[in-house]
């Protein structure tokens, strides 16, 4: 067997026969803030949604957040590029202190007004979750002013790991399956799911699926549409 690296030996498990498995610490939840081997919850939730190309993306909390994320792994898209701005509410010491609530609602408003998306998700973290700011609240107000979906993400970091970020992101994600028109939509289809086009794989994918008389519905989250997303069944 290789040699594992002490500070890694809590994290690999070797079967043997007849003796159970220990629990690895792999699963340990981040601390709050820290930018662990795992990362954050908050950071989850950006690597699944961040491929969808054509929404607006804005990171409610201080900006080390929303830099730190910025362009997470470099999704490619076939068309549109908002997705790869990077949009924060930058909290800082008098938001914490008597909420960021307002901040939030006048920046969404004037960036939905000036890049006309088609959905916004907002992500919430460590802070929000802190001093209580109601996100969703400020979402549907915002969502009924200009008329698009705007979607919370409740990714606080502080409440487990990166996959927890995953599952947010999910939970957001499905309020819009289900939502668009599947009439035109050919009976020998699929939907990929976990898929996000890092590197161009969503294309040669879809391509596959293509020659042989299949129809790619949507990839989620891979060069993904707000337009597709709604076609998906659950």
């Amino acid at each position: 067997m290789i040699e594992v690296l002490p500070g890694r030996a809590t994290q690999v498990v070797q079967k043997t026969g007849g003796q159970p498995a220990t629990e690895m610490a792999c699963g340990k939840a981040s601390v709050a803030g820290s930018v662990s081997q795992r990362a954050c919850v908050f950071c989850g939730s950006r690597v699944v949604l961040y491929p969808i190309a054509d929404a607006l993306h804005i990171v409610h909390g201080p900006i080390g957040c929303a830099a730190y994320t910025w362009d997470i792994r470099g999704a490619l898209s076939s068309g549109p590029q908002l997705h790869r701005h990077s949009f924060s509410t930058d909290l800082q010491e008098m938001d914490v202190i008597y909420g960021g609530e307002k901040k939030l609602e006048a920046a969404l408003t004037e960036l939905i007004a000036h890049h006309a998306p088609k959905a916004a998700f907002v992500y919430s973290t460590c802070i929000v979750g802190l001093i209580g700011d109601d996100v969703s609240a400020v979402c549907k107000r915002v969502a009924e002013k200009t008329g698009i979906p705007v979607l919370g993400v409740h990714s606080e970091g502080f409440k487990g790991t990166k996959k927890d970020g995953y599952k947010a992101a999910c939970d957001a994600l499905f309020s819009l399956i289900g939502t668009g028109d599947i009439s035109g939509i050919s009976p020998h289809s699929i939907n990929i799911l976990g898929e996000f086009n890092l590197a161009g794989e969503t294309w040669v994918l879809r391509d596959y699926y293509k020659r042989m008389g299949i129809e790619v519905v949507s990839c989620l989250t891979g060069d993904a549409r707000i337009s597709a997303g709604r076609t998906v069944r659950s």
